[in-house]
């Protein structure tokens, strides 16, 4: 068993919820609760970009707001943010609760942009708008 076949486990597992919630073999609610214990890749909404100024680097969205991007791997995340321009970032790694309980935090503040999230921009594209939020969260610490 090599080092790195634990993190290809869960990375397949993360991809198998994912193509069952494509094909509509996992509805909404059964996906988010087989996902919640999936461990993604992100960074901080706001960086530092090539040209050398500071951008929010969120998926725009409708109404001012936007979808901060999760990865199933670090590799699809700095492919991502390669080809966004954005440079310096910290990769960090957590389960798919928490995450969201950080984004429902965020967004009950007074900001001036509210963020979803949108898991795997490159292929799945699966997005929680910012009034889903609250209520995924109470569907899953139930």
């Amino acid at each position: 068993m090599g080092l790195f076949d634990g993190m290809k486990k869960k990375n397949d597992e993360a991809q198998e919820i994912l193509e069952k919630h494509e094909k509509k073999e996992l509805n909404d609610t059964a996906f988010l609760k087989a996902f919640r214990g999936v461990e993604v890749y992100y960074t901080t909404p706001v960086g530092d970009h090539k040209d050398g100024g500071m951008r929010l680097f969120a998926i725009p969205g409708p109404d001012k707001t936007g979808y901060m991007p999760l990865f199933l791997s670090e590799e699809d995340m700095r492919n991502y943010y390669d080809k966004a321009g954005r440079v310096g970032y910290m990769i960090m790694k957590a389960s798919f609760l928490p995450i969201l309980e950080t984004a429902a935090q965020a967004n009950s503040g007074n900001t001036p942009v509210k963020l979803g999230l949108m898991i795997d921009p490159f292929k799945y594209k699966v997005t929680l708008d910012v009034p889903m939020i609250e209520p995924v969260l109470r569907l899953l610490h139930e």
